[in-house]
C-alpha cells in the first residue's frame, strides 16, 4: 500500500491542515506529499495532468491563507491527511476504515508535540472530523456525533454515508479545544474541492464569515 508524505514546511509551522486520504478520484495518481502541497511553490505547469495538482495545491493553501486573513505564510503551514495511505475507490466518499483513523489520530498527536509552535488545527471534511470527535481528539458537545454516525452495516465499498444530511454545518468554523493540548485551538473547514464556495456549499458562508472575524480579531 502506497503511503503519501506529510508536507512539512521550511519555517516552523503554526498551521496543521488535515485533509482526507489521498485517493483521488478516477485516477490512480499517488501524490508524494499530501494534496501535492510542493507543487504550491513551483511554477504553473502547463502539462494537464500536472496542472491538476497544481491546481489541488493552491486551492489547498488558498483556503488557509484566505480564512486566516494574512496572519500566516504559506511557508508555515504543515499538511497532513488523516489516513495517509492510498484507500480502494469507492462510491462516493471513500470510507476511512476505523483503525487507519485510529493510527492517525496518533500521528497527529505527534505532529502537535513534536511541533509545538502550531497555533491552529483545519481539519477538512465532514468524515475526518467524525473520526476526530469518535477518537476522541475533540468534542463538539453537540448532537453532531451522533448525527453523523454511519450505519455500523455500511460496507466500505460504498462509503461514508452520515446517518443525516448536512451535519457539517453544526461544527464547520467553530473553534474548539484539542483534548490533552492547551495552546491550540481547533476549526473544521470544508474539503480543499468544496473551495471557493459555489452552489450548494454557500450554505457555508456565514461560518467562514464566522473564521474570518475570529482571525481579524487575532
Amino acid at each position: 500500500m502506497d503511503i503519501t508524505k506529510d508536507y512539512k514546511p521550511i519555517k516552523p509551522a503554526k498551521v496543521l491542515l488535515i485533509g482526507h486520504d489521498p485517493t483521488l478520484r478516477n485516477t490512480e495518481t499517488q501524490a508524494e506529499y499530501a494534496f501535492f502541497a510542493d507543487y504550491y511553490f513551483k511554477e504553473e505547469p502547463k502539462q494537464k495532468s500536472e496542472k491538476r495538482k497544481f491546481m489541488l495545491a493552491k486551492r489547498t493553501f488558498d483556503q488557509i491563507l484566505d480564512v486566516t486573513v494574512g496572519k500566516f505564510d504559506a511557508d508555515e503551514i504543515y499538511i497532513t491527511n488523516l489516513c495517509n495511505k492510498t484507500l480502494p475507490h469507492a462510491k462516493g466518499v471513500v470510507k476511512i476504515p476505523q483503525n487507519e483513523a485510529a493510527e492517525g489520530v496518533i500521528r497527529i498527536k505527534e505532529i502537535l508535540k513534536s511541533n509545538p509552535t502550531i497555533l491552529y488545527v483545519f481539519p477538512m471534511s465532514l468524515q475526518v472530523n467524525y473520526w476526530l470527535q469518535e477518537l476522541g481528539l475533540y468534542n463538539s458537545h453537540d448532537s453532531f456525533l451522533d448525527d453523523t454516525r454511519p450505519k455500523e452495516s455500511e460496507k466500505d465499498t460504498q462509503g461514508f454515508k452520515p446517518k443525516k444530511g448536512r451535519t457539517f454545518l453544526q461544527i464547520c468554523g467553530k473553534q474548539f479545544k484539542i483534548d490533552g493540548f492547551n495552546k491550540q485551538i481547533l476549526i473544521p473547514i470544508l474539503h480543499t474541492k468544496q473551495y471557493p464556495l459555489t452552489g450548494r456549499m454557500t450554505a457555508y458562508e456565514d461560518s467562514y464569515r464566522h473564521i474570518r472575524d475570529y482571525f481579524k480579531q487575532q
